[in-house]
């Protein structure tokens, strides 16, 4: 039986539907619809940045500007994004959260996902993971970096792929092993 959120009654609930209080009301904020043909054309097109393209866009911004430290930046944003790939199928695996869209909630059109779950949210916590030791690095570019991060976490939230939570610990994730390795690498 379900409650007036749509989720199960309080005394059998699992930790993911105590969660899911507070990230139904946020997802079904954001899920755009089709009638919203301009935000979901970008939200679309930022997913699939994150697919892949958009590391290519930062190292070619990298090469570019050359900040000081550019060769520790790669190294450190490269070295954690390897590492966060390593442990993070099976935090997925082992949370087995289903996704906005396997719920009802989510973008028509909208490209699929690249794996089954949810939590935590892949492409925030990938971006968080290169974008961190850049920020370090280069302090002014905060707002572009703030901006970037923001845009992609909005995406993932508006195709219906994640919960905000689901994003909240990508960027968690994402910020304690890139920043951890930042400390020694960087700085």
């Amino acid at each position: 039986m379900l409650d007036g959120l749509g989720v199960t009654p309080v005394s059998r609930r699992s930790g993911w539907d105590r969660l899911g209080a507070v990230d139904w009301p946020i997802a079904r904020a954001m899920a755009l619809s089709g009638d919203w043909r301009t935000p979901v054309v970008v939200a679309k097109a930022l997913s699939r940045l994150g697919n892949g393209p958009i590391y290519l866009l930062i190292l070619v911004a990298l090469i570019v500007f050359r900040p000081k430290g550019s060769e520790a930046i790669l190294i450190c944003g490269g070295a954690s994004i390897v590492l966060l790939h390593c442990v993070y199928p099976s935090i997925k695996r082992s949370a087995a959260r289903p996704r906005p869209r396997d719920l009802g909630i989510a973008c028509p059109g909208a490209p699929p996902p690249l794996d089954r779950y949810s939590f935590p949210s892949g492409h925030v916590m990938t971006l968080t993971a290169a974008l961190f030791p850049i920020v370090l690095a280069a302090p002014a570019v905060w707002p572009v970096g703030l901006a970037t991060w923001g845009a992609m976490a909005w995406a993932r939230l508006a195709v219906g792929d994640h919960f905000a939570s689901d994003v909240a610990a990508g960027t968690v994730i994402g910020a304690g092993v890139s920043g951890a390795l930042a400390y020694w690498i960087v700085t």
